[in-house]
């Protein structure tokens, strides 16, 4: 019997949530390293997809004044450097099956919610190809992989959070995404 298709999910991976950037998560440069190290190593995936956000006029997601949980301050602008996959990702995006990009018009915070440059959703590229376990791993893990996370696993996908592999806006929120995750079936795997 064919072993699961698995897919590893690469959230907003970009220099705009990294140091540097306008919205940075501390740890994230190290972290893309630490992600293109990964999949330059034999890791086991049939499939790689990133996402990424990809803001053109995101509606109310921006503000001048963010409250830093609905709002924000502009990131992620389609079509600037910030927005592109981080440089460290540079040497392995031929092992990248498709880019998802999200957030055009709106917030947007679970890939699910994105498209790739043919216009199809995440949740029918994976169906296409019959990937039945994913893993997700990125930036923000309280945020974008969460939610990213909670999709897969109501899409019916065997659904981990890989934690080495991603890092949070808000350490003090650590906790209480996990259990968010692990309510909604959500595997979190700490290989430190």
């Amino acid at each position: 019997m064919d072993s699961p298709a698995k897919a590893l999910l690469v959230v907003d991976v970009q220099p705009t949530f990294c140091e540097g950037g306008s919205m940075p998560v501390i740890g994230g440069n190290s972290l893309a390293e630490n992600i293109a190290t990964l999949l330059e190593s034999d890791h086991g995936y049939k499939y790689v997809i990133t996402t990424q956000d990809w803001h053109i006029q995101p509606e109310s997601h921006f503000a001048e004044n963010p409250d830093y949980v609905n709002t924000w301050p502009e990131h992620g602008i389609a079509g600037s450097e910030e927005a592109e996959l981080h440089p460290a990702l540079a040497n392995v995006l031929h092992l990248i099956a498709c880019r998802i990009k999200k957030g055009m018009f709106n917030a947007a915070y679970s890939g699910f919610e994105g498209v790739d440059e043919q216009e199809t959703v995440l949740n029918e590229i994976l169906k296409q190809r019959q990937v039945t376990h994913v893993d997700v791993v990125g930036l923000a893990f309280d945020y974008c992989v969460k939610a990213t996370a909670i999709d897969s696993a109501r899409y019916g996908y065997r659904t981990r959070v890989l934690t080495q592999f991603s890092a949070a806006v808000s350490p003090d929120a650590i906790d209480s995404t996990i259990s968010e995750l692990e309510t909604a079936g959500v595997e979190v795997v700490d290989s430190k």
